[in-house]
């Protein structure tokens, strides 16, 4: 992706999950709120040098008062909040004072609306403030924005589900060397089998055991989607079949394929990657999954 096209797929995760947050505002959502809290941390720490890091204070205490956030080297503070109005940063300063906290800046977030700070050493952002930290970050920290967008907010969990951004994620999966490399250029096919099983539960499940990564389970995309994704997971079915055979036949824990076996293989990665590369197509996803030579 170039840097544009990073920089808008950040916008369309960060607007994706404001619109969850707000459609849930009346609702009690402590868990997100948590969660929350940790994608702006790291968020943050993508522009702080490794001295420099945020930690979230609510990890040593839990519930500390008025703030979620400290640079302690920079001595900045940091609440989370979805509605950073002017009851609440009140509210905020006043507990922040009465508890004698001592920061040289507090920032208040508002995520879903913030108004503006008259107080001296209060800063009130929205989420354009963080929009605009990525707008002017190098590539590799849009890749790394990007990544913990992705994989620290708990898509599954969120209702709507996007099917684009869900698919986006299955994609990442699917986009590897399990696939990408044909039996020729595979170095390690108990690996490969590891990496395509994952690939299985992500698309069936929406998640992967062990790991951070979160979408929908199958039956929650649209009908259309669904179908293409069913296509995609039979394939790759397909191929760790023929790698279970070749383990029974040879009574063994290590794959070891025939001539035959290899080509089979290859014409079912052949297939998943242009069922997986048309269905990214049609969600006018600009990513391509290149597979290596093929003999």
């Amino acid at each position: 992706m170039t840097d544009q096209q990073k920089l808008e797929e950040i916008i369309a995760l960060m607007t994706f999950l404001q619109q969850h947050i707000q459609n849930s505002v009346v609702q009690s959502f402590t868990n997100l709120t948590f969660n929350l809290e940790t994608v702006i941390k790291d968020y943050l720490n993508v522009f702080e040098s490794e001295s420099e890091k945020y930690i979230n204070i609510n990890y040593f205490q839990h519930n500390y008062p008025a703030i979620d956030l400290v640079n302690k080297t920079k001595s900045k503070a940091i609440q989370v909040t979805t509605n950073a109005d002017l009851r609440k940063l009140r509210k905020t300063v006043e507990t922040y004072k009465k508890h004698s906290i001592s920061y040289s800046e507090l920032i208040i977030i508002g995520f879903i609306k913030a108004t503006s700070s008259t107080l001296p050493n209060v800063t009130v952002y929205n989420i354009g403030y963080l929009i605009e930290l990525a707008k002017h970050g190098t590539s590799p920290q849009k890749d790394e924005i990007y990544e913990i967008l992705k994989r620290q907010i708990p898509w599954n969990s969120l209702n709507p589900l996007d099917d684009k951004l869900c698919f986006d994620i299955v994609f990442d999966v699917i986009n590897r060397s399990a696939i990408r490399d044909y039996t020729i250029c595979e170095g390690d096919f108990n690996r490969m089998a590891k990496g395509l099983f994952e690939i299985k539960e992500i698309i069936t499940t929406g998640k992967i055991k062990g790991r951070s990564i979160r979408a929908k389970a199958l039956v929650e995309y649209t009908a259309t989607v669904k179908n293409q994704l069913n296509e995609i997971e039979f394939y790759v079915s397909q191929i760790l079949q023929i790698c279970n055979r070749n383990k029974n036949e040879r009574e063994s824990e290590y794959l070891c394929f025939t001539r035959e076996e290899t080509h089979e293989i290859d014409v079912l990665k052949a297939t998943i990657i242009d069922k997986t590369n048309a269905l990214a197509s049609e969600m006018k996803m600009t990513k391509k999954i290149v597979g290596s030579r093929w003999r």
